[in-house]
């Protein structure tokens, strides 16, 4: 059987973590001088307290090399994994766990590139959990198909801070800044973040996810996103909940620290799978 390990995009709890018997390698996150370990020397409410009111506007980094090799290299992890991990067109994580499998010749490690982040690479953790009893390539495979089916869309109340990480250009960041332009993003199937729709004010961008969300596939999950306040959150659930079937809703995960630095506060999200085209 695989043992699952992912990173702290996942947006997973430890409670979560240790329930589903899977390990979760923390990201750096950077005030300053100062380097925290996400969900381990730095909290979800910690981290979005800071992050408006410390002057150094944090960054990320990467897990490198040498703590992948540290990782795999302990005894509970002598047995075959697969590793998800973090959109490589957001991190270079996923290309530094292949180089630590091939550093320590372990053939038996799946390094698994989840293009996208957050809440996206919570399901496919979740769905890889349930079948982590196939070969790697079979799971592979699995989580492929769901993948292509799988959609975010997010309201952010700033473009601000995408443009601050390096994550957008700043001609779309001051986008929002321009008659109470609500800036609606998406995670593409290239695991990009990306620009998808603007509304004029919150309760027209509530709209604009809305009418995006249908054809829910329900053998999976709905999932929801906010970051440091829940009640935009509860607004676009309200909005949603007719339109997602029967499908079960996991209400709601507050944006984890390595993905809230480019997110900044104030945003709300849903994540579904669509339904196979027949």
């Amino acid at each position: 059987m695989l043992k699952i390990v992912t990173d702290s995009a996942a947006n997973l709890t430890a409670e979560q973590a240790k329930e589903a018997g899977i390990e979760v390698l923390p990201y750096p996150v950077i005030f300053g001088n100062e380097t925290l370990l996400d969900g381990v020397t730095l909290t979800v409410d910690g981290f979005y307290e800071r992050l408006v009111t410390d002057p150094a506007h944090p960054h990320t980094s990467q897990i490198n090399v040498s703590e992948f090799e540290e990782a795999f290299s302990r005894p509970e992890n002598a047995c075959p994994l697969f590793v998800i991990l973090l959109s490589s067109a957001l991190s270079g994580t996923a290309d530094c766990a292949r180089l630590a499998a091939r550093n320590l010749g372990r053939e038996d490690i799946y390094v698994y590139d989840s293009l996208g982040a957050t809440i996206m690479e919570k399901m496919l953790v979740c769905e890889a959990i349930k079948r982590r009893d196939l070969p790697a390539e079979e799971l592979a495979a699995v989580l492929d198909d769901m993948r292509s089916r799988m959609e975010l869309y997010a309201i952010v109340d700033t473009l601000d801070y995408l443009y601050k990480g390096g994550r957008l250009k700043k001609s779309a960041a001051t986008l929002g800044k321009i008659f109470r332009i609500k800036p609606v993003v998406t995670v593409s199937h290239e695991g990009k973040v990306e620009l998808c729709g603007k509304a004029v004010g919150t309760a027209l961008a509530i709209k604009n996810v809305a009418k995006r969300v249908s054809d829910v596939d329900e053998n999976f999950p709905v999932e929801y996103l906010y970051s440091a306040d829940d009640s935009l959150c509860r607004r676009l659930f309200n909005e949603t909940a007719e339109r997602i079937g029967g499908a079960k809703t996991e209400f709601a995960a507050n944006l984890c620290p390595v993905i809230g630095v480019h997110i900044g506060p104030g945003a709300a999200g849903i994540c579904f799978v669509r339904k196979k085209q027949s």
